[in-house]
């Protein structure tokens, strides 16, 4: 086991350490190698969307609720056709500067989520005397890449990490569909494994009255997936990055083929040789 460590850093500080490898990056990174990197070296900045602001205030009602009204504010309400109106709002953004805006009806949607899920009374033992928002930093021992990784909640008494996700539909046959989709296995494994802990707990949020939360782990045959997955992007990342090599959809379908039948290093040679046709 590699060594670990903890850093009560800021979610900036964080993201800001691209040499190192994220469960987030794993994702894009089996979509396409050319696709992480332009992700990750080559794009500038990325366009804020509202569901990142709201998604974030959610986690830091629930875990740090102290530090909310640090970061967070609400947009008044206000007629930029009119010149006080314009006046009120220039004033408002100034006074604002540093934190993340949030409209009236986005504030009353995470504040009525986060007092549904706290009555979760499973879901707050869980979250009792846990590290909250907790940077970890470690390194994979099979390629050496440095990693990292962010829970949400960790359990200082219990082997269990809680993971807050919002949803549409947190009903168990939707969220099991998020799972596949947003590669969930991939990160309860990923975590589980590199931080040490046994159980990966989702809470599942509705965005939606009556913002319905509901607790879910994975079983055993998704968290292999999960495991198989992230140790095929690590491996395949660290091969991209010793080759110098990205490559789009077609030509990492013909690498993934090489894997996983033992033989990465004969990449190069069959994909000169192949029909780049991907059979869907």
């Amino acid at each position: 086991m590699s060594k670990i460590e903890y850093v009560k850093d800021t979610f900036e500080e964080y993201l800001s350490k691209k040499d190192r490898v994220s469960a987030s990056d794993i994702k894009t990174f089996l979509q396409s190698p050319a696709k992480y990197y332009y992700e990750k070296f080559v794009r500038v900045e990325k366009e804020e969307q509202r569901h990142f602001s709201i998604g974030s205030g959610l986690h830091e009602l629930i875990l740090e609720p102290e530090l909310f009204a640090t970061n967070y504010v609400v947009c008044p309400k206000v007629d930029k056709r009119t010149v006080q109106g314009k006046q009120d709002y220039e004033e408002f953004i100034k006074k604002a500067e540093g934190k993340t805006i949030l409209f009236a009806d986005e504030m009353e949607m995470i504040r009525q989520m986060a007092e549904m899920a706290l009555k979760n009374h499973t879901l707050t033992e869980l979250m009792k005397d846990s590290y909250r928002e907790l940077s970890v930093y470690t390194e994979d021992p099979v390629t050496g890449l440095k990693l990292r990784m962010r829970p949400d909640s960790m359990a200082q008494s219990k082997s269990t990490i809680v993971d807050i996700k919002s949803c549409v539909d947190s009903s168990p046959r939707k969220f099991k569909s998020d799972v596949y989709n947003y590669g969930y296995s991939l990160s309860g494994a990923y975590y589980c494994d590199f931080i040490g802990r046994e159980n990966y707990v989702f809470a599942a949020i509705e965005k939606q009255p009556p913002f319905q939360a509901a607790l879910y782990v994975l079983n055993d045959e998704m968290m292999d997936y999960g495991r198989s997955q992230y140790r095929m992007g690590l491996d395949l990342l660290k091969f991209c990055q010793d080759h110098n090599v990205w490559p789009s959809y077609n030509e990492f379908e013909v690498m993934k083929d090489c894997y996983l039948l033992g033989n990465v290093d004969s990449y190069f040679d069959t994909v000169k040789n192949s029909e780049l046709i991907t059979i869907l």
